[in-house]
């Protein structure tokens, strides 16, 4: 075991490594084979507007904090003061797989190697007016990455500058959704209140899956806020530079997954032990593609032609190039 003092300068270390890096949000959503460009935080460029994105417009790529009132805060519904639509629906073929890249606001590369990566759909009637409220509990989680047998988290994937594949369940009823993408950075989690939370929602429109909404009777939903509490296992970890770098029972937070398959399938479905298979760890990641097709159709904001030249690249390219196109 780990002494509590090298615990304690494990994190100052992690600490100052993380002041030096912006934090983060999506950077590219994937859907159908389309690529959209995430919006910009406000904290990157206050006159910077949605362009052609379903991913909706957050305030700041800061992080939302484990803590009694920021679980409690309605941040946790779509990141911190999230625009109420965004331009454009993504449509998304049930079965199929999504995609999302996250990128940090200062060098472009994720900053963060410890955590898990959870995604989770709301049915709306329509997604471009759809803002689940306070207590509604809507949400159903669809899949949860954590890490592979040899202990190495998703996250660390997204270090490398790949991006994470979700399935969406095959039998998920047609229509309009909001996904809300949470990666849950833990290298401070050996603290009550200190994982971080980088949430982000995306509109879209699910095809080609069930015609009824029948699918969801009996799914465990819950609410954002108030799915999770402070000391649940999986955000307050105290033992969880005590395994060597070694693989162990993480507790997801929140709810069972729903629609799983057997590429996606959690080893245990108990919330008490759940640890990615070796299944999954194959299978969870994959580089972004370097050409993509760009969704072009929509009617694009005003912006600066140097901007829109920014954003172009960032959906060429898909992020390969760790330098900062901004």
């Amino acid at each position: 075991m780990k002494s509590a003092t090298l615990n304690h300068y494990s994190l100052l270390i992690l600490a100052v490594t993380g002041m030096t890096h912006a934090h983060g949000t999506i950077d590219v959503f994937t859907a159908d084979g389309v690529s959209y460009a995430g919006p910009e935080s406000m904290d990157v460029d206050p006159e910077s507007l949605p362009s052609d994105s379903p991913v909706r417009q957050i305030y700041t790529l800061e992080p939302i904090l484990s803590t009694v009132v920021d679980l409690a805060s309605s941040n946790m519904t779509c990141g911190p003061a999230p625009a109420s639509s965004a331009p454009v629906t993504a449509s998304v073929t049930a079965g199929s797989t999504i995609s999302f890249h996250y990128r940090s606001g200062n060098n472009g590369v994720w900053p963060h190697d410890v955590g898990p990566v959870i995604t989770y759909m709301y049915r709306c009637t329509k997604a471009e007016a759809c803002m689940p409220s306070a207590g509604d509990a809507g949400w159903f989680k669809i899949d949860q990455q954590g890490m592979d047998e040899k202990g190495v988290w998703a996250q660390t994937a997204m270090m490398r500058n790949e991006s994470i594949n979700v399935v969406v369940p095959s039998t998920v009823p047609d229509g309009d959704y909001l996904v809300r993408h949470e990666v849950i950075a833990l290298q401070n989690a050996v603290n009550r209140g200190q994982a971080e939370f980088y949430v982000s929602c995306t509109q879209v429109r699910v095809k080609g899956g069930s015609s009824g909404s029948g699918s969801l009777d009996g799914v465990e939903m819950v609410a954002f806020p108030g799915a999770y509490a402070e000391d649940d296992p999986g955000l307050f970890v105290p033992d969880l530079y005590d395994h060597d770098g070694k693989a162990f029972p993480y507790a997801f937070p929140g709810p069972a997954i729903f629609g799983a398959t057997p590429a996606i399938a959690v080893a245990s479905p108990s919330p008490s032990a759940r640890v990615l298979s070796t299944a999954i760890a194959a299978t969870r990641t994959a580089p972004v593609p370097s050409l993509t097709p760009v969704r072009a159709s929509c009617t694009r904001r005003k912006q600066s032609t140097g901007r829109a030249s920014v954003r172009q690249q960032r959906l060429v390219q898909g992020r390969l190039n760790p330098a900062s196109l901004r």
